[in-house]
């Protein structure tokens, strides 16, 4: 009987194995170049319509939606939190939401929607922040509370919540169009959801991003 050649055998072994990774590599690389990447940014200055304008250019760039800032003081039922108020467009914006009201009025009180874990940032005239079972309470009657808005200038509004969010757990929201209304002279474009196709473009895009000293997020 012929005998095998082990040494050939584990070469060949090896080579095959070798081939394999090899393919599994160029898979990987070939998916990542040819995935959509998204993330936020935020800039700690109004951007410009110029800055739009040089936004378009970075490549791959399929779809930027801007989101405009103010920032407020919230007041709910003794409890105060001084936070962002983020404005954007609520029908292209990519929110996860927990949960919503179907029929959102947007008059002159302000609709709000909150990041689940929002309500726990609160804290009141001591410093303590709500308990677990006030917290529950308040995530349970969202639709119930009224919110007082107080944005840098001292102007008050009354809001009112329209909606939990997964996305963004520490995130209060509004429509943009909304803010820019009722927060005139407050509201500012400063960042927004960013999408990027290809892993080389994403790296490019966010390495020029944050030289030109804008915070890229999740």
């Amino acid at each position: 009987m012929r005998k095998r050649n082990l040494y050939k055998d584990i070469v060949n072994g090896a080579i095959l194995i070798s081939s394999i990774l090899l393919c599994l590599n160029l898979y990987n690389h070939y998916q990542k170049q040819h995935t959509l990447y998204h993330f936020t940014i935020q800039s700690s200055q109004e951007l410009t319509a110029k800055d739009a304008a040089e936004l378009q250019k970075l490549s791959g760039l399929v779809r930027f939606e801007p989101a405009a800032y103010v920032p407020v003081t919230l007041k709910l039922e003794g409890y105060t939190l001084e936070t962002t108020l983020e404005g954007v467009d609520l029908e292209s914006y990519p929110l996860d939401w927990k949960e919503a009201e179907g029929t959102i009025t947007l008059g002159n009180t302000a609709a709000l929607f909150f990041g689940e874990g929002i309500f726990q940032s609160f804290s009141e005239a001591h410093g303590y922040h709500p308990g677990k079972a006030q917290v529950k309470k308040w995530q349970e009657k969202y639709q119930e509370l009224s919110v007082e808005v107080t944005d840098e200038t001292g102007r008050t509004r009354t809001g009112r919540i329209f909606g939990i969010l997964k996305t963004g757990d520490q995130m209060v929201c509004m429509d943009k169009a909304q803010m820019e209304e009722i927060f005139q002279g407050s509201s500012k474009i400063m960042g927004g959801y960013m999408e990027i196709y290809g892993l080389r473009n994403m790296e490019q895009a966010k390495a020029a991003l944050e030289q030109g000293g804008i915070l890229v997020g999740e």
